[in-house]
C-alpha cells in the first residue's frame, strides 16, 4: 500500500497567470572553499560541488532580514509588472525564518514594499512553502477575493545554521517573488497536490532549545522521494496529463543527486529541470521563486508550456503542480 493516503493530501483547480516575478539575494558570498577556510577544515569540497551540485551560496549581514530580502523581491516584481503597490490586495509569505515570532513577516513585507491594500500574512511549510502559498494565492484567487496576489518565499537560513557542521553546505539566503491574477484563458489551468506527514517532523527541525537546525539527510532524501513522486502522479492522472506533456521543471533546489533521483523516479525527462543551486545552494522557500524567474529571464518557459513544479520541505511537506504558461 502507497506511504501516502490519500486523505494527507490537499488539492486544488483553476486559471490563473503569473504576471510578473522578482528576487533579491545578499551580496556575500560564501564558497565551499570559504566554508572549509573560516570553519570546517575537513570539508570535501569536490563532494559537495560533485554531489550536491552546491559551489557557492548567499549569506546575509547581521543587519539584513528576512523581511527586507522579501520587501526588495516584491519591489522588483512591481517594477516589472510597472504596477503601484496599492494594487496588490493579497500578500502571503513563505518563510521558516520569520524576522519576529510575532508579528507575521508578512505584516513588516507589506509595510517596506508598500502593499498597503494587501491582506497580509506568513506560511510555514519550510522548503515547500512558496508551493504552498501559491496554491493558498490560487483559492483566494478562484472565489473573489482577492484580484491580484504577491507571494514571497523568503529565508536566511545562515541564521540557523552552525557553520562548523557538515551539513551548513546545504543552504544559503535569498528571496523570491511572483504576483498572480486569475487567467481570462480557457485553456490556462493551475493545478496542485500537497502533502504532509508529521511521522517525519524531525527528519529536519530546530528543536525548542536549540539555536541551530539538526538534519538527517539520508532521511530528507527517502522522505522526499517517497511524496513528490505521488503527488507528481495524482496531479498529472487527474488533469489526463503524461510526463511527456511537461516542458519545464521548475523544482525546489536540494541537491542535483536528489533531483536527479526524482527525474528517474517520476520519468520527466532530466534535462527539463531547471537548477541554480551551484550559485544559491538551497535557499529553502525561496529556491521555487528565484529559479522562477531565472527561467523566465532566459527565455526558458514560453507561452503554452506545461510548467511542472516540485518540492519537498520540513514538516514533512511536499508538492507537485502544473501551470499552464499564459
Amino acid at each position: 500500500m502507497s506511504v501516502i493516503d490519500q486523505k494527507s493530501f490537499v488539492q486544488t483547480q483553476t486559471c490563473i497567470r503569473v504576471i510578473s516575478t522578482g528576487i533579491s539575494v545578499p551580496e556575500t558570498v560564501y564558497t565551499n572553499d570559504d566554508i572549509r577556510n573560516k570553519f570546517n577544515p575537513g570539508l570535501n569540497c569536490d563532494w559537495v560541488s560533485r554531489k550536491l551540485g552546491i559551489v557557492e551560496r548567499r549569506v546575509s549581514q547581521p543587519d539584513l532580514l528576512t523581511s527586507d530580502l522579501a520587501a526588495d523581491a516584491a519591489r522588483n516584481a512591481l517594477h516589472q509588472a510597472n504596477i503601484s503597490g496599492d494594487s496588490i490586495d493579497l500578500l502571503i509569505v513563505a518563510t521558516a525564518t520569520p524576522d519576529r515570532q510575532a508579528p507575521a513577516t508578512a505584516c513588516f513585507v507589506q509595510q517596506k514594499a508598500g502593499l498597503c491594500n494587501a491582506i497580509s500574512f506568513d506560511v510555514s511549510a519550510v522548503c515547500s512553502g512558496f508551493l504552498y502559498a501559491m496554491t493558498v494565492a490560487t483559492s483566494f484567487l478562484k472565489c473573489g477575493q482577492a484580484k491580484r496576489a504577491m507571494i514571497v518565499g523568503a529565508d536566511t537560513f545562515s541564521r540557523i545554521t552552525d557553520w562548523e557542521r557538515a551539513d551548513a553546505v546545504f543552504f544559503g539566503d535569498g528571496a523570491g517573488a511572483a504576483i498572480l491574477e486569475a487567467s481570462p484563458r480557457k485553456n490556462a489551468v493551475f493545478d496542485a497536490q500537497l502533502y504532509s506527514n508529521g511521522n517525519d517532523a524531525d527528519v529536519f527541525t530546530v528543536y525548542p532549545d536549540h539555536t541551530t537546525f539538526t538534519m538527517n539527510p539520508s532521511d530528507v532524501l527517502r522522505a522526499a522521494l517517497d511524496a513528490i513522486p505521488q503527488c507528481a502522479e495524482r496531479v498529472l492522472t487527474r488533469n489526463g496529463l503524461a510526463v511527456e506533456d511537461i516542458d519545464v521543471v521548475i523544482p525546489h533546489q536540494p541537491s542535483i543527486n536528489l533531483l536527479r533521483k526524482l527525474s528517474e523516479r517520476t520519468g520527466i525527462e532530466f534535462e527539463k529541470f531547471c537548477l541554480n543551486m551551484d550559485r544559491y545552494a538551497n535557499t529553502a522557500g525561496a529556491t521555487i521563486p528565484i529559479i522562477l524567474h531565472e527561467s523566465i529571464e532566459n527565455e526558458r518557459i514560453k507561452k503554452d508550456d506545461l510548467v511542472f513544479f516540485a518540492a519537498a520541505g520540513a514538516g514533512f511537506t511536499a508538492g507537485a503542480a502544473i501551470l499552464r504558461w499564459n
